[in-house]
């Protein structure tokens, strides 16, 4: 009878322990990452960036879950070339939201490009529906998206000499809304953030962006002050660390008033 009840016991421990490691590699609470060059990441790897965050799991290009672990932007479907792939904002954001508790679990879906202007990221174009493709198979096995962080901008403030910002901000609405469509989930939080420029026309984007404070449901923006660039366009690795902390306590901010 004692042997029996060793057996049974050593199959239920087993058996807690498979289902309990399945459960993690399957997280579901879902993020997706979306954006121009400081989402895919151009901030230098120093060597406390090294190290795998538990309870976050990062989507790779097999359709895999693995441990989060930079860089981040490395299984992106439309990436430039690999050794452009360096420190991003999801690495502090998964850090912080894990440590609070907030979702724990949580798996990112990481699918940046740089140089991209948000016409390439409209509904309907390459860049969206390889976004829109990923996050689907991630979410196969019962997984919800909680939310969408979005960082872009540099593209259009860069190259357009006069920028329309309400046509931009009506851009912005149609990828929030087609996501949260095509995500199935009509209450996605969505979050973008600030650019760290000094010019006329970036104080006129951090405007914009704003607005989606009041005027778009389950959305809103971080700010970038305080933070620095390398060359101007791309935080540095401080940089990227605050503007990720920022974007978690936005997410926890919108969950609570959700």
């Amino acid at each position: 009878m004692i042997r029996l009840l060793l057996i049974v016991t050593f199959i239920s421990t087993v058996y807690t322990k498979v289902v309990a490691q399945k459960s993690l590699k399957s997280p579901k609470d879902l993020i997706l990452l979306i954006g121009q060059s400081n989402m895919a990441g151009r901030a230098t790897l120093l060597p406390e960036d090294d190290k795998v965050i538990d309870g976050a799991f990062l989507y790779d290009s097999l359709n895999h879950w693995i441990p989060l672990k930079n860089p981040l932007n490395i299984h992106s479907s439309i990436r430039k070339i690999a050794r452009m792939q360096k420190l991003n904002l999801g690495f502090t954001f998964a850090k912080k939201i894990t440590e609070t508790k907030t979702l724990n679990p949580i798996g990112l879906v990481v699918n940046a490009r740089g140089g991209t202007k948000i016409q390439s990221w409209l509904p309907g174009t390459l860049y969206y529906k390889e976004a829109v493709r990923r996050s689907l198979e991630a979410i196969k096995e019962g997984a919800k998206f909680r939310a969408v962080l979005w960082h872009q901008g540099e593209g259009n403030l860069n190259y357009d000499s006069d920028i329309d910002y309400d046509g931009y901000f009506e851009k912005l609405k149609l990828i929030i809304y087609q996501l949260r469509k095509d995500l199935k989930n009509d209450e996605l939080i969505f979050i973008a953030g600030e650019l760290n420029k000094d010019n006329p026309k970036n104080i006129r984007f951090k405007s914009m962006l704003a607005r989606l404070e009041t005027e778009v449901p389950f959305a809103g923006s971080v700010k970038s002050e305080g933070t620095k660039t390398k060359d101007g366009t791309h935080f540095d690795n401080e940089g990227l660390k605050i503007m990720g902390d920022r974007y978690a306590e936005k997410l926890i901010s919108l969950m609570k008033s959700n």
